[in-house]
């Protein structure tokens, strides 16, 4: 019995070495396989890095690219707004050239036109030449009728000054007299009118005298012939000019009275209406009355505003007064504060998140859809 026991139990110990035999084996062939794959994976990562170390010299390469490649882009668009500024310059010089160029055409015909007007002017004079002694003959008499009519008008105006001429004829006349705030608008208009009438006058009788002292110089050179056509339109477009000058003078200096006399009539006005105010309200004041009409309210406002300064006033010093006493009893102490707030045994104290503070994502927009969603890949060893 003893020895089948023994036996049995040879026998499974031999199963059992068997069976740690073969799972060692097995175990090793495992290790042996790993050792491969281990190797391999050496191989592969070797590789990889030499890959790797390939495309970071690559990576360098093309940032020493990129970097070159910005530096001459940076370069390329100095240039161009370079350019640029120089292709405005240009055109603005342009612009300025065609600009004179129009100007001096503009001059050019306006020198022909005035030659042309010259040329006319001469052939005129040349054409009166003839006629000159019949002309002095002419002038005579038409001086003496105009005498004459002058002192016809004389006569008339002093027989139509005087209320007892016989020549006089008069009627009374209806009607009523405005008053005198009409009157004197009315005779600032007609003043007005006057003014208008005279510097429009004046207008004439400056160009009239220019002209005919132009059209005087014209005959006696014609007469005498001992310039050329050239100097004469020399001379022609320099007193042209001249007039002009003159003309552009004197309408600027009638704008100038205008507006002085415009703004006379105006503080004459302004002046007899604040007499007038001024005559209301003392007319008023004799009669036991305020000046005007807003004059109570206006004094009843300055006395409240004064008396609400004298308030404002009281209660500053009281204030001050006040607070000299609290100042006078405090104690002075150099104790920092205590503080007035503890924190909240719910929240407790804040916490310093530093550079990685949380934050709340924003709401996605409705430009998501045209993002696609990635693809998520399993990793391959």
């Amino acid at each position: 019995a003893e020895a089948t026991r023994l036996n049995v139990a040879k026998d499974q110990l031999q199963n059992d070495k068997t069976r740690i035999t073969t799972k060692g084996e097995f175990l090793n062939e495992q290790v042996e396989q790993y050792v491969i794959e281990i190797d391999k994976l050496n191989s592969i990562i070797n590789s990889i890095e030499k890959e790797m170390v390939v495309l970071r010299r690559k990576y360098e390469q093309a940032v020493e690219t990129r970097n070159f490649t910005g530096t001459q882009l940076i370069d390329r668009n100095d240039e161009l707004c370079i350019l640029w500024e120089k292709a405005n310059i240009q055109e603005k010089l342009l612009k300025k050239g065609e600009d004179a160029m129009l100007a001096r055409a503009e001059e050019i015909r306006g020198l022909r036109v005035d030659l042309h007007e010259a040329q006319r002017q001469l052939k005129v004079a040349r054409g009166g030449l003839p006629e000159v002694p019949k002309l002095v003959e002419e002038l005579v008499r038409l001086r003496a009728q105009v005498d004459a009519v002058r002192r016809r008008t004389d006569v008339l105006s002093r027989e139509l000054e005087n209320p007892r001429s016989s020549l006089r004829k008069w009627r009374k006349l209806g009607g009523e007299d405005l008053d005198p705030q009409t009157l004197r608008v009315k005779i600032g208009e007609l003043e007005e009118r006057l003014n208008d009438k005279k510097e429009a006058l004046l207008e004439k009788e400056l160009i009239l005298e220019e002209v005919t002292a132009l059209s005087d110089k014209l005959r006696q050179q014609a007469v005498e012939g001992r310039q050329g056509t050239m100097e004469l339109s020399q001379k022609v477009n320099m007193f042209q000019s001249r007039i002009k000058d003159v003309t552009r003078k004197m309408m600027a200096t009638v704008s100038e009275l205008s507006v002085h006399q415009t703004t006379a009539h105006r503080l004459q006005r302004d002046r007899d209406e604040a007499c007038e105010r001024a005559m209301t309200s003392k007319e008023r004041f004799e009669n036991a009355e305020p000046p005007t009409d807003t004059a109570e309210a206006e004094f009843q406002k300055l006395l409240n505003t004064e008396h609400q300064r004298e308030v404002d006033r009281q209660a500053s010093m009281a204030r001050r007064q006040e607070e000299e006493i609290l100042n006078s009893l405090a104690v002075r102490t150099t104790a920092e504060p205590r503080v007035n707030a503890y924190p909240d045994e719910e929240h407790g104290l804040p916490k310093a998140y530093g550079t990685h503070a949380p934050f709340k994502p924003t709401v996605a927009g409705s430009t998501m859809r045209h993002i696609r969603k990635p693809v998520v890949r399993p990793i391959e060893y």
